[in-house]
């Protein structure tokens, strides 16, 4: 069977990645919650609360993956506030404004997602990330990626993160191919690599550092445009 849809994992791969400091961050909320919730906080405390409740690793296989809206929540609770539903969106919102600035797409990425779209190829995104996808695709719009991609899968949704099958199957769902008609392209081994595996997707490891490792059972690229030629040989 042809490969139908093609996934990419978002930071590393599509995008490049920050260093997430969380200082910048934390004084937005800070500044949300002296303004709007009259709270006497200031950014220091509220960039420590986080430090105290962020986790600090990935989630086991099967561990519920963290979201930002619970981390938020929490670091308010640790701080002795309860915090509504509107206002944690709000603060999450200013959190992740924060944490995607100077975020920027590669030059492979942006060249080869239209002509995915072009050759009528199903595309999507599945990451590991504190942020839901209803966030992650504002800056999606933001970046001018838009129109080429059509589904985007948070573990913050899903509530399972990679390497776990789930949240390749949810991804498979919205695209509505099955696993053996999709191919994943991720810069991670254990979570990108093994887990789409697992999931019966074929897997293809981006590594952009130009030093090829020992492929056990999947292709090795240096650069995006190297699936145009895979696709045409699958």
């Amino acid at each position: 069977m042809s490969i139908r849809a093609v996934l990419f994992d978002w930071g590393g791969t599509l995008v490049r990645e920050q260093q997430l400091v969380t200082s910048y961050p934390a004084g937005a909320v800070a500044a949300y919650g002296r303004k709007h919730l009259h709270f006497a906080l200031r950014d220091a405390d509220f960039e420590r609360a986080l430090e105290a409740v962020m986790p600090d690793r990935d989630p086991a296989p099967g561990e519920p993956a963290p979201s930002i809206h619970a981390i938020i929540a929490s670091a308010f609770t640790w701080l002795g506030w309860t915090v509504g539903t509107s206002d944690v969106d709000a603060c999450a919102r200013l959190f992740f404004d924060a944490a995607y600035e100077g975020y920027t797409v590669y030059d492979d990425a942006r060249a080869l997602l239209p002509s995915l779209r072009y050759r009528d190829y199903r595309t999507g995104i599945v990451t590991n990330s504190i942020f839901p996808a209803r966030l992650l695709e504002v800056k999606v719009n933001q970046l001018g990626l838009a129109g080429y991609l059509d589904c985007i899968v948070s573990s913050a949704d899903v509530g399972l993160a990679k390497p776990h099958p789930g949240i390749y199957q949810k991804a498979l769902a919205e695209l509505a191919v099955e696993s053996h008609e999709a191919l994943f392209v991720g810069d991670r081994v254990e979570t990108d690599v093994a887990g789409a595996r697992a999931a019966g997707l074929r897997a293809v490891l981006l590594q952009r550092n130009g030093r090829p490792r020992e492929a056990a059972g999947y292709l090795v690229v240096e650069r995006l445009g190297a699936l145009n030629e895979i696709l045409g040989e699958v």
